[in-house]
Parts: C-alpha cells; sequence; structure tokens
C-alpha cells in the first residue's frame, strides 16, 4: 500500500528557470543554475523509476507499506530517503535511488567509481550515506509508539539498500557481499525474498508478525514526520535577492499581437498542454522532457532530434520570442502530476 508519494520538483525547477532568466547574473551562475536543473531532473527520473517497480508490486498488497521521497529531521540531524519499505515484520528497508550516466565499479574495500566514456569518477558511497539515513530513522522510530508485545516494544529492523538504473553495469569485488546493490529491475526479488524468508522464520517462532493495521499505523507515524526541504538559491548561488529593475524594452515596429498563425494540424505547447489535460505548461513541458522529445542545453528547453522526428517545430515570434509547435495528435507516455 503506498501511504505516500514523491513530493514534486517542478516548483523547484520553476524557481530556478525563473532565477535564470535575470539579467545580472554571472556565466558561472548560469552556468551552477543549470546544473543544478539538469541533476534535479536526472534524480527526479531516478526516483520515478524505482517508484514504478516498486508501486506496481506493492501498491495492492496488505503486507507491505510504501513511503516515497520521505525528509525527516531528528535530535538536529536530517535524512533524505527516497524510498522506504515496511513488512509486517516490522522489517524496513531504505531504499537509496542513484540515476549515474555512467558505470559503476565497487572495490574490495567498498569504494564506489563512477566510469564516464572511460573516464573514472570517485564518487561517495552510497551504501554509507544511506547508513547515515538509516542511523536518524533508527532514533526517530524509538521515539514513535511502536507496537509492543507482553509490554515490549517491538523495534524495527533496517535494511540499507541501493537502487541504480536497469542500463547501468555493476562491476562488482569477488570478495565484498555488495547484493544490495542492485537494478530498479532486481526490486521485485528483494520483496519476493522478503516475504518467503520472513513469514518462514515466522512459522517457525523466530519473530512475530503484526497485523497489516499496526503495520500501516507505523509507516503513517513515520511519513508524518516527514518536512520538505527549503531551498534558498539565492544564498547558495550568491544570487541578489532582489532583481535590477528591468529597461524599458525598445518599441517594435508592426509586432505581432500573437505568434503566427498555427500550421493546420499543429498546437503550441500551451494549447497542447491544455488539449491534453495537463494542469500548466510547464506540466507538459516536463513530460516532454521525460520522454527525450526536448533537453535543456544552457539552462533552456531545445527541441531533440526525437522532437523532430515527432513532428515538433521551433519558432520564434518577434514579440513572444522562441516557442514550439507540436503535432495535435502528438502522443505521450503518460502525464507528469
Amino acid at each position: 500500500m503506498i501511504i505516500k508519494s514523491a513530493d514534486s520538483r517542478l516548483p523547484h525547477i520553476q524557481q530556478l528557470m525563473q532565477l535564470q532568466s535575470r539579467p545580472d547574473l554571472s556565466d558561472k551562475q548560469r552556468e551552477l543554475l543549470a546544473r543544478e536543473i539538469h541533476a534535479i531532473q536526472k534524480g527526479e527520473q531516478g526516483e520515478r523509476n524505482g517508484a514504478y517497480e516498486i508501486d506496481f508490486h506493492l501498491k495492492d498488497t496488505q503486507n507491505w507499506a510504501v513511503i516515497h521521497d520521505l525528509r525527516i529531521e531528528h535530535q538536529g540531524r536530517a535524512a533524505q530517503i527516497d524510498h522506504l519499505l515496511i513488512n509486517r515484520m516490522l522489517e524496513i528497508y531504505v531504499v537509496e535511488t542513484k540515476n549515474f550516466n555512467a558505470n559503476l565499479e565497487i572495490n574490495e574495500a567498498g569504494e564506489f567509481t563512477a566510469w564516464y566514456n572511460k573516464t573514472p569518477r570517485g564518487i561517495p558511497s552510497p551504501l554509507a550515506q544511506n547508513e547515515k539515513h538509516i542511523a536518524v530513522l533508527e532514533r526517530l522510530c524509538q521515539a514513535l509508539p511502536l507496537p509492543t508485545r507482553l509490554g515490549i516494544k517491538l523495534m524495527p529492523s533496517f535494511f540499507n539498500v541501493v537502487m541504480v538504473g536497469n542500463q547501468q553495469r555493476i562491476t562488482r569485488p569477488k570478495r565484498l557481499d555488495t547484493k544490495n546493490v542492485i537494478k530498479v529491475e532486481k526490486i521485485k526479488e528483494w520483496v519476493t525474498r522478503s516475504d518467503d524468508v520472513g513469514f518462514a522464520r515466522a512459522i517457525s517462532g523466530l519473530v512475530k508478525i503484526v497485523s497489516s493495521e499496526t503495520m500501516l499505523e507505523l509507516a503513517q507515524a513515520i511519513a508524518n514526520q516527514h518536512l520538505p526541504l527549503k531551498h534558498d538559491y539565492c544564498a547558495r548561488f550568491g544570487i541578489p535577492r532582489v532583481a535590477p529593475a528591468a529597461p524599458a524594452p525598445a518599441p517594435v515596429a508592426q509586432a505581432p499581437a500573437q505568434p503566427a498563425a498555427e500550421p493546420a494540424g499543429k498546437l503550441t505547447s500551451s494549447k497542447l498542454a491544455a488539449k491534453l489535460g495537463f494542469k500548466n505548461t510547464q506540466a507538459l513541458i516536463e513530460q516532454l522532457l521525460a520522454q527525450g522529445y526536448l533537453e535543456m542545453a544552457e539552462g533552456k528547453a531545445r527541441l531533440t532530434e526525437s522532437g523532430k522526428n515527432a513532428g515538433g517545430e521551433f519558432k520564434l515570434s518577434p514579440k513572444f520570442g522562441p516557442y514550439f509547435m507540436w503535432p495535435e495528435s502528438l502522443e505521450l507516455n503518460a502525464k507528469v502530476e
């Protein structure tokens, strides 16, 4: 059962794009903002892929509770957890997703290296990062109203799982156990194995199974601790909070009142968003980015070859600036919620 879905990253992207439009930024600041937008989009894509696989297998079962995108603070420490899976044996799987555009190598010391076009780059261990998340979560759970049996609190068990994209290659050490670093498609095996082993242990009397209601109460109590992070991008990138007044635009002779007439069978992004039922144009742009019809280049959306093949066109209006045209019959996989 899904207790909490992921928060939308769209407000953060819109805030960053709004900052990018300011005329008083340096080239370095624009580059940093573009990188941040790209990182958010890549991270969201990885989390979305992981959430899809998890939800596919667990959303209809009463034996698991799922929390996506959980941020908690406790005793002066914070943890940002991508996915939390809780079963009726009070086993909590803390899942960290990583969406690298690289192959992953783990050495015998448990150190991680990402290979970008045959170039190695050392990266922080996501397993070590996740252990810190678990430490905060464990302390938090001790302060929650946990279920009891014979007057004794039943403390959950915690498991560290790192999930990467299906397209990535993982090179593993021979003598170090790294089975908890998995590809997205392998989450079903973890869930199935946990059910089989856990219920077998329960039958043998080694563990006690709690009811679905008790499991859901614990999951909801944890989800209630969610505190979304409020980003201060101005402070982070050294941008003044008040933008300088923009000069009045020079008059444009015979400027059209609206973009040129739409070609037959094609719509602007805003009209296509309305036609397909998106809540706004930016939501459609996010879907077009996710589907590969658009890409971000220097902080701006750009038409890809896939977008051109699908019938997309780039237009430039003297008054309204750049915009895109799309076939009315453009097919999208799904809406961005």
